[in-house]
């Protein structure tokens, strides 16, 4: 049966049928379907008791998917002789208002920055019939399946910053969501210091200290000798030009972003004379 763009369709409750109101000629010149501003009406003239059905509006698309009815449905009685109206919602598991999942949306909860050993969930959501399965993947690396469509990290880690997609799945077809990228902020790892050269230092030469922390958003440096600040910026190198022996001592450097700070261990800083 050709279906059009959009009508009504009925259920016969005498004949247990689903027929299109368009072809039907028990409806041949009395039901007319009104469309306007999203909202759509059916009207029936010459009310007849053979009427009393279950009514349900059908919308066809060229996307995947197909046609869908609309649910819940109406159900219309109608009793002789005064021809007394009775309405009522009607919900329905009729084989025909099964359809694959539309385009999954996927969302992050909470939406605000996101910060390392907090409890966040994504969410995947689609509208399906009947209910699909969901799979979740990270970097095309699946990482889930279930009829759940959540996944929940109870105190979730940097490791877990990454782009995120999910598919929806029943009987009938497969569609898979955009991608949605999580990005945990944290506070700076143990700074590893490191001196050039790292052999004998001899006074005039070029020394260059170096600290490195893993930060996000990336950290600030500080770099102190015996508890004096000799250096602050967001390189972490500290470079001696023509170092001399008044430069030998006991260093370190702290890395701090605003979500916390860490000083790393001590270096110490030999400088020979001539």
């Amino acid at each position: 049966m050709s279906l059009p763009a959009r009508g009504f369709v009925v259920f016969l409750l005498s004949t247990q049928v689903v027929q299109d109101l368009t072809t039907d000629s028990e409806y041949s010149g009395r039901v007319e379907d009104l469309c306007e501003n999203k909202i759509c009406t059916l009207r029936i003239r010459n009310l007849r008791e053979s009427d009393s059905a279950e009514y349900w509006f059908r919308f066809d698309t060229i996307q995947e998917g197909g046609s869908y009815i609309g649910i819940p449905g109406v159900t219309l009685s109608v009793t002789d002789p005064d021809l007394q109206l009775k309405v009522s919602r009607a919900y329905s598991d009729q084989a025909e208002l099964k359809y694959a999942p539309k385009l999954p949306s996927v969302s992050v909860s909470p939406s605000a920055e996101i910060e390392e050993g907090s409890s966040v969930t994504l969410t995947c959501s689609s509208n399906v019939n009947p209910a699909a399965n969901y799979t979740w993947y990270k970097k095309n690396v699946l990482i889930y399946s279930s009829e759940e469509h959540q996944i929940v990290f109870s105190s979730i880690n940097s490791s877990d910053s990454g782009q995120y997609f999910c598919s929806a799945e029943n009987e009938l077809g497969r569609r898979t969501s955009e991608n949605i990228f999580i990005d945990v902020k944290y506070a700076p790892k143990l700074p590893s210091v490191s001196m050039s050269p790292s052999a004998e230092l001899e006074e005039g030469s070029s020394v260059t200290l170096t600290c490195s922390s893993d930060a996000n958003p990336a950290a600030k440096y500080t770099w102190y000798k015996e508890n004096q600040t000799v250096f602050q910026g967001v390189e972490g190198s500290y470079k001696f030009s023509s170092i001399s022996s008044e430069d030998r001592g006991i260093y370190y450097c702290k890395s701090e972003n605003q979500y916390g700070e860490i000083n790393s261990t001590s270096l110490f800083v030999d400088v020979q004379c001539e």
